[in-house]
């Protein structure tokens, strides 16, 4: 009965299936990730809906599984971001291998949420650009810059987290650094815990505010000095 449907009906299904807020362990479905690199952690109800995407025959697979990427949040570190896009350059991925996973995911993804692990966030936040760039259907992207262990968020029972919209400050500094929020929403990630929430926005304000004005100040002075010399060749 399903092979009967109009592909646009199946599609809805598929997507209201498989739709949930338990982000997606991308090393169980691609294998291009390195070994090294795997999160072995994974929620179960993540396991079933792959086995629903990918199940039965080619058609409900190919729209299973474009089901999956479109609905699916991924948790993706900048530098495993830096690795797919490393992947795709040497293995031309994209051009070979339309419905590739890792096709499919640069090109539905829609909600990404960014780690910003410890010392290393403040530099960490120039790179969020890079998101907006390699995936073509970003419309959701939440920042992790409190990140302690993946299972906070992997597992329903252990989430100690709750996702807010960015504030004014925040949503101005990173403009300055380049993210553009058209079509683009952003959010922050903090513990529900008040003493580490509290934490979590010091360290934020005292090492990775500071950075981003800075950055942001010599970006737009590098844009000022531009247009003057384009306007001074007009001249």
């Amino acid at each position: 009965m399903l092979a009967t449907l109009p592909s646009e009906i199946l599609s809805n299904i598929l997507e209201y299936v498989v739709n949930g807020d338990i982000p997606s362990n991308l090393s169980k479905i691609m294998k291009e990730i390195p070994p090294d690199k795997r999160r072995d952690r994974v929620g179960s109800s993540d396991i079933t809906d792959w086995i629903i995407a990918t199940s039965i025959s080619r058609r409900l697979r190919s729209l299973g599984r474009r089901a999956y990427f479109n609905q699916k949040p991924f948790i993706i570190s900048p530098k495993l971001l830096d690795q797919l896009n490393q992947i795709c350059i040497q293995s031309s991925v994209i051009e070979e291998a339309e419905d590739d996973n890792l096709n499919l995911l640069f090109k539905y993804a829609r909600h990404i949420i960014a780690p910003l692990p410890g010392c290393s966030a403040a530099s960490a936040f120039l790179t969020l650009s890079r998101y907006q760039a390699g995936f073509a259907n970003l419309s959701m992207l939440t920042l992790w810059p409190g990140l302690r262990s993946p299972e906070e968020y992997l597992c329903p029972e252990e989430r100690t987290l709750v996702r807010e919209p960015v504030t004014e400050e925040i949503r101005g500094l990173l403009e300055g650094i380049g993210l553009n929020f058209h079509r683009l929403r952003v959010e922050i990630l903090y513990s529900r815990k008040e003493g580490i929430r509290r934490e979590d926005v010091r360290q934020m304000r005292t090492s990775v505010f500071p950075y981003l004005r800075f950055i942001g100040q010599q970006r737009a002075r590098k844009m000022g000095s531009c247009i003057s010399v384009l306007l001074e060749e007009v001249d």
